[in-house]
């Protein structure tokens, strides 16, 4: 079986979601502009950001979209068995692996792309006399290039976790938690780091103040989504080459790293959850008491409890899934 053959075998399998991304992210493309030349006399700042939320609305959809579509095309073949076939096709593992991730990436960007030169194309014929089309060319490309490998480093995650995931609803609602508790890691990372080195939190809290706009903070997003782009897209090849069909029922497809991955939650959400702005709104909720900041040493108290939490919850779904009771005793199950 040749490349091309097996890139249309794949392009039939996965086009209805394919075409459905492109459609969605060309109409957000166009309901951006028809709005935005309506409502601003201005239609762009000084740095390259578009004057409204027309941008934000655009970045939200094509997010929405990558993420789902990442998640999709790899969580699907496992819940319908796909792999039984393509792993019966004469071509190796890797091939196939390749011909997704190429495909997933081509419909990202080309549907990015052709939103926002659809975006940029209908302000221009449509924009008011009095509107100002002041587009800064060079600020404005680094901040969409910027926004591109965002959207392919977040496509690369959930297919990540489409793929090493085997139960469909389980995959879709872990997916979920992981990419809506993001932010509150790194918020709660930098509380960390802040606390234990006694400095103020914007010095460490710089993920949320870099400007694409400027070559420096272009060149640290463009580095950070690099690595995880690349990272993701080897360790998925290595998932994918060793991945089992006799597992493909289980929650984690990889038996051999569910210790690995368990503990690897406990940190995350004991991050996540004790240390940042959601924690502290789970503890004025249960102490009922509404104070602007949390003392340390209760963030600190709830992170053990957390820990256990996730443990033997974890343990239960990894491990028993019939034994719910024993997963909350120290014991081995």
């Amino acid at each position: 079986m040749t490349q091309q053959t097996l890139r249309q075998l794949l392009w039939r399998r996965y086009r209805a979601a394919f075409t459905t991304t492109l459609i969605v992210m060309l109409v957000a493309g166009i309901k951006a502009a028809t709005d935005l030349v309506h409502s601003q006399s201005r239609l762009f700042t000084n740095t390259g950001y578009v004057a409204s939320n027309s941008d934000i609305t655009m970045l939200m959809v094509a997010f929405l979209a990558t993420t789902i579509l990442g998640w999709l095309v790899f969580a699907w073949d496992n819940h319908t068995d796909f792999n039984h076939y393509l792993f019966a096709l004469p071509v190796t593992r890797r091939q196939i692996y390749r011909q997704k991730v190429r495909l997933l990436i081509e419909t990202v960007v080309v549907g990015y792309i052709g939103m926002q030169v659809l975006f940029l194309g209908l302000l221009r014929l449509i924009k008011r006399p009095t509107a100002v089309y002041n587009l800064n060319w060079g600020t404005d490309l680094r901040y969409l290039i910027s926004q591109l490998l965002f959207l392919v480093a977040m496509l690369m995650i959930t297919a990540t976790w489409g793929l090493i995931l085997g139960q469909v609803v389980a995959s879709a609602l872990t997916t979920v938690i992981f990419i809506g508790s993001l932010i509150f890691l790194v918020e709660g990372a930098s509380n960390i780091v802040a606390d234990v080195f006694r400095v103020k939190l914007w010095r460490v809290a710089w993920l949320g103040n870099i400007d694409q706009s400027t070559w420096t903070g272009f060149s640290v997003f463009v580095v950070v989504s690099l690595i995880i782009i690349i990272g993701l897209i080897y360790l998925g090849r290595v998932a994918f080459e060793h991945l089992s069909l006799e597992n493909m029922g289980d929650y984690l497809v990889f038996p051999k790293c569910r210790q690995l991955f368990l503990w690897l939650v406990i940190a995350y959400l004991t991050v996540a959850i004790s240390f940042s702005s959601f924690g502290t709104l789970l503890l004025q909720l249960v102490t009922n008491n509404y104070s602007e900041s949390v003392p340390w040493y209760q963030s600190t108290l709830m992170g053990p409890i957390v820990a256990y939490l996730t443990w033997s919850i974890g343990r239960w779904i990894l491990y028993r899934p019939d034994h719910v009771s024993d997963a909350f005793k120290f014991k081995k199950i």
